[in-house]
C-alpha cells in the first residue's frame, strides 16, 4: 500500500518507528535467549557437580566400612582424587562463548526491553571460593577429609545454586514470551499500515471481473438484437 512517501507520508513515518521498535525487540529476544542458554549450561554443570558429590558421599561410607582393607581404602582414595579433580574442572572450566558461567564478580546483565532500565542480573557464583565446595574439590584422602557433614554441606550448597538458577531461568522464559508477543503485535500493526489488504483487494477484483463480464454480455446481446432486426428488413 505504501511504496514511497507520496503514498502516505504520515503512515510511512509511523511505519519507520514501528520497524525500529520491532528490530530492537528482536535484539532483546536474542539476548534473553542467550541468557537462558547460559543458565542451562550452568545448571548442567551444577547437576554434574551434585552427582560427583553424591558419589563422594557413597565412597565415604564404603571407606568407613569396617570390612574394607587398606588396599580397598586406597582404591577409594584414588577415585576420590579423580572426582575432586573433576569438581575443580567444573568450577574453573565451564564457559558459554568464552563467558565463565561461574565467574563470581563478573555477573552478566540481560536486558528485558529496549529501555535499558529493565534487566536481570545472572548469578555467576565463584565455586572456587565456596568453602563447602573447595573442601571436596581439594580432597584426596578420606583419612583426613571430607567428612559426611562436609559432603552434605557441599550438596546443600549446590542445591541452593540450582534453585536460584531455576528461578532466573523461569523469569527469562516469561520475559522472552512477553517480548515475542510484542514483536508479533508490532509486526501486525506495521502490516496494517504499509501492506495491501489482500482480502479486500481480492473482493474488489472479483467485483470488477463480474462487472466486465456483465458488460460484455450486454454488448453481445445488443449486437444480436441488431442482427435480428436486419434479417427482418431483408
Amino acid at each position: 500500500r505504501i511504496t514511497g512517501p507520496a503514498d502516505d507520508a504520515g503512515g510511512l513515518a509511523v511505519s519507520m518507528k514501528l520497524e525500529h521498535s520491532i528490530n530492537g525487540m528482536k535484539g532483546v529476544a536474542t539476548g534473553i535467549s542467550n541468557g537462558i542458554s547460559l543458565l542451562q549450561i550452568q545448571d548442567g554443570a551444577l547437576d554434574a557437580a551434585s552427582k560427583l558429590i553424591t558419589r563422594i558421599g557413597e565412597l565415604r561410607g564404603m571407606y568407613d566400612d569396617v570390612s574394607k582393607s587398606s588396599t580397598d581404602q586406597a582404591l577409594y582414595n584414588g577415585e576420590l582424587a579423580d572426582l575432586a579433580a573433576q569438581l575443580v574442572s567444573i568450577s574453573g572450566g565451564t564457559a558459554f562463548n568464552g563467558v565463565d558461567v561461574f565467574g563470581g564478580a563478573t555477573d552478566k546483565k540481560v536486558q528485558l526491553d529496549t529501555s535499558g532500565s529493565n534487566e536481570v542480573t545472572l548469578t555467576l557464583t565463584d565455586l572456587s571460593s565456596a568453602g563447602a565446595y573447595t573442601t571436596l574439590s581439594g580432597a584426596s584422602d578420606f583419612g583426613t577429609a571430607p567428612s559426611q557433614t562436609q559432603i552434605t554441606a557441599a550438596l546443600d550448597y549446590i542445591a541452593g545454586l540450582r534453585a536460584g538458577n531455576g528461578g532466573e531461568t523461569k523469569r527469562l522464559e516469561y520475559a522472552l514470551a512477553s517480548v515475542n508477543t510484542q514483536i508479533t503485535n508490532l509486526t501486525a500493526a506495521n502490516g496494517r499500515i504499509v501492506d495491501v489488504d489482500i482480502a479486500q483487494e481480492s473482493a474488489n477484483l472479483a467485483r470488477q471481473q463480474i462487472l466486465v463480464q456483465a458488460s460484455a454480455s450486454m454488448v453481445a446481446q445488443a449486437n444480436s438484437a441488431n442482427n435480428v432486426a436486419l434479417q427482418l428488413l431483408q
